[in-house]
């Protein structure tokens, strides 16, 4: 029996798998997580040519975490998979957008363009995969208020009273001051426990009541 070379059998593979998807990354300080959004300034040529090319598009594009804060820095693999539901122009003539997150990615084999936009291949990712987090009587009334304190954010969440429990979670760490690595370390975690400690440990320390 003949057998094809090695070589052969390779690349027939390959054309059997169809395109690699890429995504482009948006690396920010501040986070959004899926359902959660984020109103946007966008001025750099690269982002301005990203919105452009992935607006309408289901997979926009994936708003990365820097690990340490800096602009042009490195990237977190972990991501949030957004789309673009709303376009203003601000009164400074820049592009204001606000996006949506749909789902947690993990990158890979990320790539820069001559511009410095960069790409990455992306797969899904579950949050707490093991266990939905249970009843809370105070993580919700509390991110409420704070929504109230805090207009420009809580005009992005009509009916956010009716939310349930994991995604008022979800809202409390794109809010709070820690690092990149520690949401993402929370966010992968089997189950919510990691993540309601911290949120009541916040909570509790700004109303001690």
């Amino acid at each position: 029996m003949n057998r094809l070379p090695l070589i052969d059998v390779v690349l027939a593979t390959l054309c059997q798998c169809g395109p690699v998807m890429m995504i482009p990354v948006f690396p920010l300080n501040a986070h959004v997580f899926p359902e959660g959004r984020l109103s946007l300034r966008i001025f750099e040529a690269r982002y301005l040519r990203m919105v452009r090319e992935r607006a309408g598009r289901p997979d926009g594009f994936a708003m990365g975490m820097l690990v340490d804060g800096e602009a042009g820095g490195d990237v977190l693999d972990l991501a949030t998979l957004v789309n673009i539901v709303d376009f203003d122009q601000l009164q400074d003539g820049l592009l204001g957008i606000t996006v949506e997150g749909v789902e947690l990615v993990r990158l890979s084999q990320m790539r820069t363009d001559a511009d410095g936009l960069r790409w990455a291949r992306y797969e899904s990712v579950s949050i707490w995969a093991d266990a939905a987090p249970g009843e809370d009587d105070g993580i919700k009334p509390a991110l409420l208020r704070l929504f109230k304190e805090y207009p420009e954010i809580g005009d992005l969440y009509p009916g956010a009273e009716r939310r349930p429990l994991d995604w008022c979670m979800l809202r409390w760490l794109e809010l709070l001051p820690i690092d990149a690595k520690a949401k993402a370390h929370i966010l992968t975690r089997p189950s919510p426990e990691m993540a309601l400690a911290l949120i009541h440990s916040i909570i509790d320390r700004s109303d001690p009541s």
